[in-house]
């Protein structure tokens, strides 16, 4: 049977999808109940969370549970009640009105494309539209964020956090799970947290023969990944509920809590600035009504307490900048007054980008992804079984992975780490780093070469469900990105730059990833599935020719893009503190996945989870005193 690339099978998906029984939400009534109307919000709050994205649905929810606390959420988004929204073609069908139309300026080390940005404008956030595979990174990627000075902030800092947003469902086919040998671990799972995780009732067959060849090429299965051994391959859960639907942060977090009194969620408002007293409190956020014009009447809102940003990667910058937090000179030319000169806002951009590598199985194993293209008998067997909620249509984007260590992919790997640690920084860092900024990524390059070293720490992520094709996904880069605010126009969107592959030592790896790629296809268990390779193809041999090749089809982001408001020293560009507040000011903190300092080798849904419960614990724990009120604030 021919095979069907991953792309196609999404495609096939999403056309069987067409025919599934919906399951609607809530009736409009509900939703309007649940949200606040601009005219009815009060002078002050306790608590502003800006953004109802996934981290500050979390934060929400904690910070209410004290009903003496009164919270604000202010969304730029909408509620989205499509009923496909929480079924599994959701996983890879993303719905344009639920991001910001925005892309980056061009890529010049890739061709000059412009990079695809994905930023969630949807309550939920990037919960609400990602692919639902529920993995965390290994406990040497939190460990490294806790040797930034970051105390408290490594795996074992971590791990209860991971446990306290999760729980795990028992796979409901115990057929599949003994056939596959599918592995886990409840102990580093919650018993009663909010996410709800789980194997779906679906494995193609071929994926046993995958498993078989990793092994034989040096790549042994981890037992439980989750357990901070996510690297070699490994299994991973989906975060599904045991009727294979959508399990994320609107459901789990923010439906269980919209009955308090003292939530509420302002949709379809954009917050303009933070405004701080004269001693540098921040007091107050403006907002102002999204789809309106630069100038339009706006409305200010107090905070008892603290304002907690969680406007994403890419707004939470914004917001700083446009409020007087950022690098001083980019907030002169923009003509806006510098309330604290933080180099590291909009700095240290980095995410996973991918290359894709294609082959076919001449001789497949019945059924595979093409089956359910091609064969109408077995696209009416699948119908059949997922009106069960079982069976092909329950899959995600897959369930099994591989994250390889550089050591396995490629035994020469210390030359790699000898060209990375031999370069001038300022060759391959954005123009407008300064000598902080610089400090903090010399900072972060000591512990990324020592990743490359590792064994216990993957740098590519190939995932593989029983297809010959995939994107190998880079996830330890080291080239680093800007997101900086129009200074014609602040209100725009920001200036995106991801900077993707400028730094050769990225395109080095790739190659190593190809190589590997094509050594675990020889591998004796795929001789029976006459495995051929169609891209980069056979004649792409030489390690230049590769990562060209590589480069010339890399997209930008995996949607993981982060680290745009670092936890690190405010001496090495950090923007952060351990305790999440923003240097040089009080009242101000950061609570969503732009405070990571280095992206973890893991899809960052579960990791974001975990920083937003730790995040709210550290939030409750401190009690500000605040200034006497400033005359005229």
């Amino acid at each position: 049977m021919p095979f069907l690339s991953q792309h196609l099978l999404a495609t096939a998906i999403h056309l069987l999808a067409f025919s599934r029984v919906c399951f609607a939400y809530y009736d409009r009534d509900e939703l309007q109940r649940r949200q606040v109307d601009v005219g009815a919000l009060k002078p002050a709050y306790d608590y502003i969370v800006v953004g109802g994205g996934q981290s500050g649905l979390v934060i929400a929810n904690r910070l209410s549970e004290d009903s003496t606390k009164t919270v604000l959420v202010v969304e730029y988004g909408t509620f989205d009640d499509t009923p496909s929204q929480i079924e599994p073609s959701s996983a890879t069908n993303y719905a344009r009105r639920n991001l910001f139309n925005v892309t980056s300026v061009p890529q010049p080390a890739i061709g000059n494309k412009l990079g695809t940005v994905y930023a969630a404008a949807v309550v939920g956030g990037g919960s609400t539209i990602n692919g639902m595979l529920f993995d965390r990174g290994s406990a040497e990627d939190y460990d490294n964020w806790e040797k930034l000075n970051n105390t408290g902030w490594g795996w074992d800092g971590l791990l209860p956090y991971f446990k306290k947003s999760t729980r795990f469902n028992t796979p409901t086919d115990p057929a599949i799970v003994a056939e596959y040998n599918q592995t886990w671990d409840t102990s580093v799972y919650g018993t009663d947290g909010p996410i709800q995780v789980m194997f779906p009732p679906w494995v193609w067959p071929t994926s046993k023969i995958q498993f078989q060849a990793w092994n034989e090429v040096g790549v042994p299965t981890q037992f439980e990944g989750a357990a901070g051994k996510s690297y070699n391959a490994f299994w991973v859960p989906s975060n599904v509920d045991a009727d294979v639907r959508r399990s994320y942060a609107r459901n789990q977090y923010f439906d269980p809590a919209k009955i308090r009194a003292n939530l509420e969620l302002l949709t379809s408002y954009r917050v303009n600035e933070v405004l701080f007293s004269p001693t540098k409190h921040a007091e107050a956020v403006t907002i102002q009504a999204r789809g309106t014009e630069n100038g339009a009447e706006t409305v200010t809102v107090k905070a008892n307490q603290e304002i907690v940003l969680c406007a994403g990667w890419l707004h939470t910058p914004h917001i700083l900048q446009r409020s007087g937090v950022g690098p001083k000179t980019l907030l002169e030319e923009a003509g806006i007054p510098v309330v604290v000169d933080l180099p590291g806002v909009g700095s240290n951009v980095q995410d996973h980008p991918a290359t894709g590598i294609q082959f076919t199985y001449s001789q497949d194993l019945e059924p595979n992804v093409a089956t359910l293209r091609n064969n109408e008998t077995f696209q009416q067997w699948a119908q059949e079984q997922w009106l069960e909620r079982k069976g092909p249509l329950s899959m995600t984007t897959g369930n099994s992975m591989a994250t390889l260590p550089l050591p396995i992919m490629n035994p020469n790997f210390q030359t790699i780490i000898d060209k990375a640690n031999a370069q001038i920084p300022a060759d391959y860092l954005p123009k407008t780093y300064t000598a902080e900024n610089m400090a903090g990524f010399l900072a972060q390059r000591e512990l990324l070469v020592a990743s490359y070293a590792s064994t216990t720490n993957g740098l590519i992520e190939v995932p593989f469900s029983g297809g010959g094709g995939t994107a190998l996904c880079l996830e330890k880069p080291i080239s680093r990105g800007t997101v900086t605010l129009n200074v014609t126009d602040r209100y725009a969107e920001p200036i995106i730059d991801f900077n993707t592959g400028v730094n050769p030592v990225d395109t080095d790896i790739f190659v190593s990833a190809i190589k590997f790629y094509r050594k675990w296809m020889a591998a004796p268990s795929m001789a029976q599935l006459g495995p051929v390779e169609q891209a980069p193809g056979t004649n792409v041999t030489t390690d230049e020719d590769i990562g060209a090749w590589a480069n010339q089809g890399m997209g930008t982001s995996t949607a993981h893009t982060c680290c745009t408001a670092a936890m690190m020293p405010q001496n090495l560009g950090g923007v952060v503190s351990p305790e999440l507040l923003v240097y040089g000011v009080t009242g101000l903190s950061v609570g969503d996945i732009s405070l990571i300092p280095v992206i973890p080798a893991t899809h960052t849904c579960a990791t974001v989870y975990a920083i937003a419960e730790k995040a709210a614990d550290l939030i409750k724990s401190r009690v500000w005193s605040l200034p006497p009120s400033d005359p005229g604030h």
